[in-house]
């Protein structure tokens, strides 16, 4: 009986630490906010690849625990996920029409240009570990940035996709 007591104060604080460092950082960056009643149009610049992470497990040290080792550089991949869909869609919720073009592709008149890039890894299944997006005016001046990061939580995450970090992002690249 006196074993298992010993236990309830590390799930404890394990337990809180699980609850408090579930969710990465979004930090935004406005350099001028676009009134939303005055932009109509924007193009999303599809990636033409994302970034991938791959996965390194850590090390087991006996008295000392579990090491989290260093990550390799991200290495280009295929397209992962629907961000730029996901993108649109929450564009649109703002009233903007949006429209998903390539990189090089022919435009028409427009608002502002979003472009946006990620990068994944790998957690029993591949999430979202770091997302940029960028609103660009017409003229080529940067609006406002936008950017997700779970490096300081990457062990402990609550499996970030874009369906979950970019309305959050929206939001922040919208607000006054």
């Amino acid at each position: 009986m006196k074993k298992n007591f010993l236990y309830l104060p590390f799930l404890t604080a394990f337990s809180a630490l699980l609850i408090s460092s579930c969710a990465g950082t979004i930090n935004t960056v406005k350099y001028s906010v676009p009134e939303i009643k005055e932009q109509k149009k924007a193009y999303i610049i599809s990636a033409e690849n994302s970034q991938y992470i791959q996965f390194k497990p850590g090390v087991i040290l006996p008295m000392v625990g579990y090491i989290v080792l260093p990550d390799d550089s991200s290495k280009e991949h295929e397209i992962i996920g629907n961000t730029d869909l996901v993108i649109k869609n929450e564009v649109e919720k703002y009233g903007i029409k949006a429209e998903i073009v390539k990189k090089g592709d022919k435009l028409g008149d427009f608002d502002f240009l979003i472009e946006y890039h990620d990068t994944w890894r790998w957690d029993c299944k591949k999430v979202l570990d770091k997302l940029e997006i960028v609103f660009i005016s017409p003229n080529g001046t940067l609006i406002s940035k936008s950017e997700f990061n779970i490096y300081k939580n990457k062990e402990l995450h609550n499996f970030p996709t874009p369906e979950k970090e970019v309305p959050k992002m929206m939001k922040e690249l919208f607000e006054k």
